[in-house]
């Protein structure tokens, strides 16, 4: 969709065939920002419920009784959370709960360093 945005902005038709790389060039970014922006935020906002007892953590946290619906598995906050990190549950979790180790998590988010 980002892509599609930057497409819009700089008025290329869909029919033409323009290279991402040139489109992103001409919108003078490197790589798609949106993206990485969205997952940086989330992945801050969970480290500020975790910290802090409130509802909204008590209702992240919390397991629905029942049987689960037909079809696929829906996607939860705390898994998109997990494969963004590329951290275990348990470690996010712990991590979340020291602030300056959860900033260079946050920090490191994208360019490809394992957070330590």
């Amino acid at each position: 969709m980002e892509m599609w945005i930057y497409r819009r902005m700089q008025r290329i038709p869909w029919k033409e065939k323009v290279t991402n790389k040139k489109v992103l060039e001409s919108v003078g970014l490197q790589r798609p920002e949106l993206l990485l922006t969205i997952q940086r935020r989330k992945i801050k906002y969970y480290g500020h419920l975790r910290r802090h007892d409130s509802i909204q953590k008590r209702i992240l946290e919390g397991k629905i009784d029942g049987r689960r619906g037909i079809g696929r598995k829906r996607q939860t906050m705390l898994g998109n959370i997990q494969e963004t990190s590329q951290m275990k549950m348990c470690e996010v979790c712990e991590t979340a709960l020291d602030r300056r180790r959860w900033r260079t998590v946050t920090a490191h988010l994208g360019d490809g360093m394992a957070p330590s």
